[in-house]
């Protein structure tokens, strides 16, 4: 059975609003796509759920138990391995990755037929994705929604002390470099961005490291800042940095 520590599950949307919620497993992310692996074959499973689409707390927890049934079948027989679901609609769509739609299916079908009960609509589709698009594309979470999720508690403490985060204040951002050249060239590369002041440092905790300091001056909003992260994240490893996060004091 897949390790749960090795999942991440998140919230998301789809361009119209709609809300769904995405498991995926992430031992995977540096290995993708596997040899021999082309085919995403797909388990669709409807429910009633709430009005938004989304499953009722019962349908999670009868949905949970009644697909890790099919993951653990799947794995014993070698006929497909899981990469995650989404579920929205009312409806959850496991994904696997196999080198035979005909035997995933066909195995899938064998161990339906041992049940008792099946409590969901049922359905399924195989297509070929030897790249694993959708794995990385789609269920993978992107940085805007990692760096969200980051920024989340650092922001909910502001709130609780009692910041309603619309005051203008500085917001410092940090990203270390192992060189003085490449510390250079992302500050540089950080005014196509964005109106900074920067400032380049050697490391405190290690002399060894420059530690850009990039300030301006802004209201906080969760998903603004999380896109500046995002792109202060990627700009970052494009010179061999790393992007360490945000600060801001508290303004009341």
């Amino acid at each position: 059975m897949v390790d749960l520590a090795k999942c991440h599950c998140y919230a998301a949307s789809f361009p119209d609003g709609s809300p769904c919620i995405i498991r995926v497993r992430t031992d995977l992310a540096d290995k993708a796509p596997l040899a021999g692996k082309p085919i995403l074959c797909n388990i669709a499973l409807g429910y009633k759920g709430e009005a938004n689409g989304l499953p009722t707390e019962r349908e999670v927890e009868r949905l949970q138990a009644f697909i890790e049934g099919i993951i653990e079948h799947a794995e014993a027989k070698k006929s497909g391995i899981w990469v995650g679901s989404i579920t929205s609609h009312r409806q959850r769509i496991v994904f696997f990755y196999s080198d035979d739609a005909d035997l995933f299916h066909k195995t899938n079908a064998a161990y339906l037929n041992s049940l008792s009960e099946i409590p969901f609509v049922l359905g399924g589709n195989a297509e070929d994705d030897p790249d694993w698009q959708l794995y990385r594309n789609t269920l993978l979470p992107s940085r805007e929604v990692r760096a969200y999720e980051r920024n989340a508690p650092m922001i909910e403490a502001l709130q609780n002390y009692g910041d309603n985060l619309s005051q203008l204040r500085p917001i410092h951002h940090y990203a270390y470099f192992d060189s003085l050249a490449d510390a250079e060239a992302f500050a540089c590369a950080a005014g196509s961005l964005g109106k900074y002041l920067n400032d380049i440092n050697r490391s405190i905790d290690n002399t060894e490291v420059y530690r850009v300091t990039l300030t301006h001056v802004d209201y906080i909003d969760a998903e603004r800042m999380a896109k500046i992260a995002a792109n202060l994240e990627a700009l970052a490893e494009q010179y061999n940095g790393e992007y360490d996060d945000w600060e801001a004091l508290l303004a009341k």
